[in-house]
């Protein structure tokens, strides 16, 4: 393997990683130095303390280091968290789905899971909580687009160049059929389908890889935070508005 190969989940890929900057690595860096988030979002109030078992779902090219700002502040608020990078979010949405259900049902504590959903792992979390027997209590999306074609033509082109390697044979990224044929048809419908939890999307204007029109959706709390798409899960002020709607009283699951 070369220099520029890394392994995603257990496949290789060669070249950068769209999700990382970096500013995501110093800011990890710093983190594992005992440091403070940079720009950190302070110390959380008591009002923005939770607990219970949440799983963090990565969208496209999203790595565990690309997360970790997001994840360690969840964690600082007191909640158990899973990260699933969901095979960095390039493969097949229908067996993403499948896999992220299984994930939910493993995290379960028995008072069920909160889902935090950042870009592409949105959408594999709000299609997986259509199964009624999932112990889900909340969604929060971030920077996530509910319509296919919602996001910038660069990431569009790099999404069909990911197709493309995936239909010549390429292990673990998603096919063309993924996004014209039936292996995912349902998991396209389900995109916009109603959600059976409470649910708040997070957007940004300043976001240039997804245009936050596709990110809102009418049964959804919409939130507004500024910052780039990356932003959204490392700096303060998106944060900050993750830990507030996660504060926000959610009924209890039906026994």
């Amino acid at each position: 393997m070369s220099d520029s190969t890394a392994l995603v989940d257990g496949h290789p890929w060669s070249g950068p990683f769209p999700g990382i900057s970096v500013g995501a690595v110093l800011r990890r860096l710093r983190s594992a130095a005992g440091g403070v988030l940079d720009p950190g979002p302070g110390e959380p109030p008591p009002r923005w303390r939770g607990r219970g078992s949440l799983v963090l779902v990565g969208g496209l090219c999203t790595t565990e280091l690309t997360l970790a700002p997001l994840g360690e502040w969840l964690g600082r608020l007191g909640y158990t968290v899973t990260t699933y990078t969901a095979g960095a979010g390039m493969g097949c949405g229908a067996q993403t789905v499948e896999r992220l259900r299984e994930v939910i049902r493993h995290a379960d504590d028995g008072d069920g899971v909160r889902l935090v959903g950042y870009s592409r792992g949105g959408q594999f979390a709000r299609v997986a909580l259509q199964d009624p027997d999932l112990p889900v209590r909340s969604l929060t999306t971030l920077g996530t687009p509910f319509d296919l074609y919602g996001v910038s033509r660069p990431l569009l082109v790099q999404a069909a160049a990911i197709a493309v390697a995936g239909t010549l044979g390429v292990p673990g990224l998603a096919r063309l059929s993924c996004v014209l044929g039936e292996c995912c048809a349902e998991f396209r419908e389900m995109l916009r389908a109603p959600v059976r939890v409470p649910f708040t999307a997070l957007y940004s204007r300043d976001d240039r890889l997804v245009r936050w029109q596709a990110c809102v959706d009418p049964g959804a709390r919409l939130v507004e935070v500024p910052g780039s798409h990356l932003d959204l899960v490392s700096a303060g002020a998106p944060l900050r508005a993750v830990a507030r709607e996660l504060s926000e009283p959610v009924p209890a699951l039906a026994c």
